[in-house]
């Protein structure tokens, strides 16, 4: 909106801080004003019209009164006979719209030609007859007298000289009147137009406000009824109100409305497969991509939250360092892929020797490492060691053909026992690891055939040194 049409209609009530005014409000208000401004507008017209047409009317009527009453009082006035003068004034005009008369003597007239002398016995400019109506003295009369004064005059002539100059005042009363009644005309004329700026307001309500406030109230519904997801329901058409512009902006909702929805779902779809994908990644980054055992970053995240679980608890737990013995044997005398082979076996048979809830990872190269959560006592940790090395202990087919018994060399640390932290019980277990892997060295290598072997010595326990 421009400068001068904000400047017309004002600041917006929101901006005033009044309160915001309904359609239905603003369409009464606008329908009273127009109504109004239409009835007095066309009043003022027709009262301004008929008032001039009436004061030429009466102009004219006064015109020829005045002319016909100096023709009638001629002769009195001539021979200055004043009481015979009065006395056809009363007469004359006792039925005519006329207030107040008066004969002057002397070329008063303007359209009257100048006299050159005075007649015998006048005194020019005298008022020589006077009459005024009784009624004309007070009231509608006396007030229209003075609002708007009506007169005419006309000259008295006698021998082709002017001898006097009659002069009327016309009784504006029925312009008064004429006025009272076109005031009166339009206010009833405003009263009818209130009765019907309601009946009409009314009449658009139906037609206009209420499918406005029906579609208004749809749209507020189609906003509050969502899934618990957040998954727009399936739309319902908008209300439709008999009105070509109402009915193409249903229309228009309605198609907004199942773009929206399908848009809503689209993303709904591509959130779940995002999520999905990333499950996916989180548990391809959680696993080793050769062994599907967990990463060492994985494995490391496990230990740390059993950690602390089981520092606030007072709870136990056992961490297994594992070792592949003569991996690199392997790997030179069967190449890489026997390896790996190796390795996947080592894994699964790790992995179904503990219970679901434990944890097999691998740290790196033919490294692994077992985490058992919940020991009831520290002296079953032993026998899970001896579980594991006889688990791996069986003959796994290469890819050439040959067959190999894998032996690993088991390193055991035990949560309090040997260490409060991760970096101690990795260590602790480490090195025990190591001590019994140096302690199976004297074991001797396995002889050339046509089966190879791989076999761990079984781990026996140092001498204390008691």
């Amino acid at each position: 909106m421009s400068k001068r049409l904000r400047h017309l209609w004002g600041a917006s009530p929101a901006a005033q801080g009044r309160p915001v005014p309904s359609v239905f409000e603003l369409m009464r208000a606008a329908s009273w004003r127009i109504g109004w401004l239409s009835v007095l507008s066309v009043g003022l017209v027709l009262t301004v019209g008929a008032a001039l047409l009436l004061h030429l009317s009466t102009v004219r009527n006064l015109e020829l009164q005045a002319r016909s009453l100096a023709y009638s009082v001629e002769a009195a006035v001539v021979f200055q006979d004043r009481q015979a003068t009065e006395t056809l004034l009363q007469e004359l005009l006792r039925h005519e719209p006329v207030s107040a008369a008066r004969v002057r003597l002397g070329p008063m007239s303007l359209s009257a030609q100048p006299q050159r002398d005075g007649a015998a016995g006048i005194d020019p400019g005298e008022d020589f007859a006077r009459y005024r109506k009784p009624e004309a003295e007070g009231g509608r009369a006396w007030l229209a007298e003075h609002l708007w004064p009506v007169r005419a005059e006309a000259p008295v002539l006698a021998q082709g000289r002017v001898q006097a100059v009659v002069e009327l005042q016309a009784d504006a009363s029925a312009l008064f009147s004429l006025v009272c009644w076109a005031a009166a005309g339009v206010l009833l004329a405003m009263g009818l137009v209130g009765v019907a700026v309601l009946r009409v307001s009314q009449r658009l309500a139906d037609r206009l406000v209420l499918p406005l406030q029906a579609l208004a109230d749809y749209s507020r519904q189609m906003r509050q009824l969502r899934e618990p997801q957040g998954q727009l329901l399936t739309p319902r058409s908008a209300p439709r109100a008999g009105v070509r512009e109402l009915d193409q902006l249903s229309a228009d909702f309605d198609a907004l409305l199942q773009e929206l929805s399908e848009h809503q779902q689209q993303l709904l779809r591509e959130h779940d497969a995002l999520r999905h994908a990333h499950a996916e990644l989180s548990d391809q980054a959680a696993r080793d991509g050769l062994t599907g055992v967990a990463t060492r970053a994985h494995f490391e995240r496990v230990l740390a939250s059993t950690l602390s679980q089981a520092s606030r608890a007072g709870g136990c737990f056992s961490l297994f360092f594992i070792d592949a013995d003569h991996f690199k044997h392997i790997n030179d005398q069967h190449g890489h892929e026997a390896g790996d082979c190796v390795l996947v076996a080592v894994a699964q048979r790790l992995s179904r020797s503990v219970r679901a809830q434990d944890l097999v990872g691998r740290l790196g190269g033919d490294e692994f490492v077992v985490l058992v959560h919940g020991l009831r006592q520290a002296t079953n940790a032993p026998a899970i060691a001896e579980q594991l090395r006889h688990a791996v202990a069986q003959p796994v087919t290469l890819p050439n053909g040959a067959d190999v018994v894998p032996g690993i060399s088991v390193g055991l640390a035990i949560f309090p026992t040997h260490g409060l932290s991760a970096a101690e019980l990795m260590k602790a277990a480490d090195q025990d690891m190591y001590q019994r892997k140096r302690a199976a060295r004297s074991v001797p290598a396995p002889g050339s055939s046509s089966r190879s072997s791989l076999e761990a010595a079984p781990t026996r326990p140092t001498p204390s040194p008691d």
